[in-house]
């Protein structure tokens, strides 16, 4: 089971969520802005606020915020790509755009639409 709130982003993945922690977390930040999802095989950026929350930003801060919500280090994320902590830092920070390859890999490191992190 999966409960995400929009903002402050805060997840909460449990094979049971307790109601209590539910209501919780509606009451102190709206109930428009809690999603609860009891399949956890949806992933965070398939759902409809992780689309709306994330439609104006930029690939930078598309990689930043999948990295971030995963725990990752720029230097962890670097490893998965084959590529230098600081090249990830210069596709997060904008100094860097992001290929069409690059945005396949990403797809793949992140299990996600490439198209997320690619400006057509």
């Amino acid at each position: 089971m999966l409960a995400v709130v929009k903002k402050p982003h805060i997840e909460v993945r449990a094979r049971r969520i307790p109601k209590a922690i539910i209501v919780f977390l509606q009451d102190m930040y709206k109930p428009e802005n809690v999603v609860i999802k009891d399949d956890e095989s949806d992933s965070w950026e398939d759902t409809d606020l992780f689309k709306k929350r994330f439609t104006e930003s930029t690939p930078g801060e598309m990689i930043f915020a999948s990295r971030d919500m995963r725990g990752w280090s720029q230097a962890a994320l670097a490893e998965k790509l084959g590529k230098s902590p600081h090249y990830v830092s210069d596709l997060e920070n904008g100094r860097r755009a992001v290929s069409k390859k690059m945005a396949v890999a990403l797809g793949k490191v992140f299990e996600c639409d490439p198209s997320i992190f690619f400006e057509f």
